[in-house]
């Protein structure tokens, strides 16, 4: 066990083998297991080899290993295994949680349909801002006048930056829409980035119940 975690908060394990003189060091499939347990399978084998080949790694379709690391130098081939190990089920991690934020970016729209009623509910609007630049939006519902802007938002820092940008712009017109930031994956979330999007928007989290749904585009 090494003080190197995967993105499920587990430590990386290593298995060594042969000696004295030289070694094999692998993550013993580890990197796999973490994929298979988040559901994630069909993204390890392409991300375990682009990242053995960035750390100058093996890969044998199921480890992450070096062939004849030297006694001498052993630890530091631990090293470049343990991390070549967690980077690779970081990238899985990343695309499988990509993958799901497309997923729920096409179904809000839906979602909403569901709370509100076809009537109201707009799917992927555009929507000018005191900018006069027009802003992509996943849905809009509208309650006579009144308009609800809704945007979904990963934890990433582009999504939250974009996210806050155009949701600022909107709030600045003289009578803006309501603004509402809907969190995929709201436990990955940093505290800042609520906070900031918090200054252009209502937050909710996206698995939220229709109540609350009701409650933050009052």
């Amino acid at each position: 066990m090494l003080p190197v975690l995967y993105p499920s908060g587990a430590s990386v394990m290593l298995r060594v083998g042969g000696g004295p003189k030289d070694y094999v060091v692998t993550d013993d499939g580890s990197a796999a297991r973490e994929a298979d347990m988040a559901g994630a399978t069909e993204f390890f084998h392409r991300a375990a080899r682009e990242i053995a080949e960035r750390c100058g790694v093996r890969f044998d379709g199921h480890e992450l290993f070096e062939i004849e690391a030297p006694a001498d130098n052993l630890p530091g081939f631990m090293a470049i295994v343990a991390d070549a190990s967690r980077q690779a089920a970081q990238l899985v991690a990343e695309r499988h949680a990509e993958r799901l934020d497309r997923r729920f970016k096409v179904g809000l729209a839906d979602r909403l349909i569901d709370v509100f009623g076809h009537r109201v509910v707009e799917a992927r609007p555009q929507f000018s801002g005191a900018s006069t630049h027009p802003w992509p939006f996943d849905a809009a519902a509208r309650f006579g006048d009144r308009v609800v802007l809704f945007a979904s938002v990963t934890p990433s820092a582009i999504s939250v930056s974009s996210a806050y940008l155009k949701m600022d712009d909107v709030r600045r017109l003289s009578e803006a829409p309501k603004t509402v930031a809907v969190l995929t994956r709201p436990a990955a979330f940093r505290q800042d980035q609520r906070l900031i999007l918090s200054r252009a928007a209502t937050i909710v989290d996206a698995k939220a119940s229709d109540d609350e749904f009701r409650r933050v585009a009052a």
